[in-house]
């Protein structure tokens, strides 16, 4: 099929590498402006956009998306994912067989920008990829294909985004495959399991000390390795950036008490509501990531953290 694809970051990216290496045509690219990024505020591209410039493939990055439906219609499908914008219906229908979706979730379940941080954030031990037919709502079209993945305990967001972009990109060729082929089969969402994950916000990057061992072990390790749970010290301007833990107690509370520090023979604990949590990696502002044991050199960690 002659595809048009709309993404952004590297989730999208890992898709669309997927796309070029199978039979279809992938023969357009829509991907985010260029920003500025860094102290030197030099431009950047999106990981879609520096994919698809490396691979020669013709480029759009409108500020609008809708203003590429004309090239879209062009195409047999418009294949999106993580693009970063609402997709007018003018877009949505522009492709003679609409518009197909890859999204981090089982849906209905975590409908929204934020899947795969939610799904870690709250336990899960399971999650997946969809790939459904664009309707006008956040993720409440027909589902073409599911495939699930494990959550390992220990693993990061980065990791299961990355592990979930590459089921994505052969559950989305599949699908092609089904779609040329005329043995596609849709399936309605049953709306009523619907559960939502919202943007992570400020306020969610925020260690509440309070929760179990096992709570902030999981809101750590979903916001590794691009965004990261904070603290606060009293002795730090700033917030305290945390990057790696492990659950060194599961139960009990006692001593250390929530956010009190215990740092001996190099490695950090930190209590919880129940359990205690060790610290592997932190950063203070304006500084790099530490292990814990080079921190201590250097640092003197004592008191507690707090919200």
């Amino acid at each position: 099929m002659r595809v048009a694809f709309a993404g952004t970051p590297e989730f999208a990216a890992t898709v669309l590498r997927g796309l070029l290496e199978s039979g279809h045509e992938v023969g357009l690219v829509i991907s985010q402006p260029d920003s500025r990024r860094g102290r030197g505020r030099r431009r950047a591209s999106p990981p879609v956009a520096a994919l698809a410039r490396e691979r020669g493939l013709p480029l759009l990055q409108p500020p609008d998306i809708s203003q590429a439906a004309g090239e879209i219609s062009r195409y047999d499908v418009l294949v999106v994912a993580a693009y970063g914008q609402i997709l007018r219906p003018d877009t949505l229908y522009a492709a003679p067989h609409g518009a197909y979706n890859v999204h981090a979730s089982l849906l209905p379940a975590y409908r929204g920008a934020a899947p795969v941080e939610r799904a870690i954030m709250n336990g899960e031990r399971e999650t997946g990829v969809t790939i459904i037919k664009m309707d006008e709502g956040l993720d409440t079209g027909p589902i073409a294909l599911q495939r699930s993945f494990p959550i390992p305990p220990e693993m990061t967001g980065g990791e299961l985004a990355g592990e979930l972009a590459r089921l994505g990109a052969e559950a989305m060729v599949e699908v092609l495959d089904r779609l040329e082929s005329g043995t596609l089969n849709l399936t309605e969402q049953d709306s009523d399991r619907a559960t939502y994950a919202p943007r992570i916000t400020p306020e969610d990057q925020v260690i509440d000390w309070s929760r179990s061992a096992r709570e902030v072990h999981d809101l750590v390790r979903a916001l590794a390795p691009h965004i990261g749970a904070r603290a606060r010290h009293p002795e730090v301007e700033g917030p305290v950036k945390i990057w790696r833990t492990r659950v060194h107690r599961e139960e009990g509370g006692g001593s250390p008490g929530p956010g009190e520090i215990r740092a001996e023979e190099g490695r950090i604990f930190v209590g919880c509501g129940t359990g205690v949590v060790e610290v592997l990696e932190l950063q203070l502002p304006g500084g790099r990531r530490l292990g814990a044991a080079e921190f201590l050199r250097g640092h003197r960690l004592g008191g507690a953290l707090r919200r």
